[in-house]
């Protein structure tokens, strides 16, 4: 029986002594940040994503930037320090962390905080952005679980797309015409996702998302020392309070493509600029490094070499 993974809020855990339950952007927050150690240069996740975003967009001083899921408010600080005549809205399930986005960006005039469901509020006629940013968090959308290919094809060849988990998968599966499983396996689809990557189009004039991949394949030099889990298949990643689901970024990009986006595809150490030297080689595949400096570098290493990125533009 297939079934549908739903998750309460993009809340990722309290606890910072557990980096496996923070953001990376949260880990990256601040420059004396210990996570620091694990980059080329130090700098703050928000400053970073900025400058990539300025090399890929027109980002005006006035742009109308949309997060989803915006956590403490860390990243949107970040690039509101650089440009705080920026007209943001952020869209946050968890009234928790809606009150929290307010208190952190209260001295910006130009921000409001949405509480509600990304869907709904992007449903709406009226939304428009010149950039949307969803940071590590579609990996919290609905995932569809126990598919199975055969029963997903049949669906296909009938045309019977209904609004039912299946006939929703089946209908993303013909439409961006995605590969389905070679095998009788039960699998997991990012319906979400793929459903949110949909809405995208003409409502944004750009989007920047991150998350857990599924399908990752690192290049040099990361790749020399790093070594993803690729699986191929959506993950399920038990954290606290909740579970999420990694996310195949190739039906994404694929997605994104066939609705007209220009995408850019890339990992996530390469945005952060993450160290390759000899010593953090080393202290990437020890099991015991022998301090907790070095802990921490080892822990974060083994954590960001599964994350990838996608910007789509116009």
């Amino acid at each position: 029986m297939s079934t549908l993974n739903e998750t309460s809020s993009f809340y990722k855990g309290d606890d910072a002594s557990l980096f496996w339950e923070m953001t990376i952007c949260q880990s990256l927050g601040e420059l004396d940040s210990p996570y620091m150690g694990a980059l080329q240069k130090a700098a703050t996740f928000g400053d970073m994503l900025l400058s990539r975003l300025k090399r890929s967009l027109s980002i005006d001083s006035n742009a109308r930037i949309v997060e989803v899921g915006g956590g403490y408010g860390t990243l949107m600080g970040r690039l509101l320090n650089q440009l705080p005549n920026l007209k943001v809205t952020m869209i946050e399930l968890s009234p928790r962390f809606a009150a929290l986005q307010r208190e952190a960006l209260t001295k910006y005039p130009g921000v409001s905080v949405v509480e509600g469901d990304v869907f709904e509020v992007l449903g709406q006629s009226n939304f428009s952005a010149d950039l949307l940013i969803s940071n590590e968090n579609i990996g919290d959308f609905p995932t569809a679980e126990g598919l199975l290919a055969e029963e997903i094809a049949g669906i296909i060849d009938r045309g019977t797309f209904d609004g039912s988990i299946k006939g929703r998968v089946a209908r993303l599966i013909d439409r961006y015409q995605l590969p389905l499983p070679e095998d009788d396996r039960p699998f997991a689809f990012n319906l979400g996702a793929l459903e949110y990557v949909e809405m995208l189009k003409g409502r944004t004039n750009a989007a920047f998302i991150s998350e857990h991949s599924a399908d990752i394949e690192l290049k040099s030099p990361w790749g020399e020392f790093l070594n993803p889990t690729f699986t191929g298949r959506p993950r399920r990643i038990e954290l606290k309070g909740h579970a999420e689901y990694s996310i195949r970024f190739g039906d994404l990009e694929r997605a994104a493509v066939m609705d007209g986006w220009n995408v850019e595809r890339f990992p996530m150490v390469e945005l952060l600029g993450v160290r390759h030297d000899a010593g953090a080689r080393f202290m990437a595949g020890a099991e015991c490094v022998g301090n907790e400096r070095a802990e921490i570098i080892h822990e974060f290493l083994n954590h960001v070499k599964e994350y990838e990125c996608l910007i789509l533009k116009r």
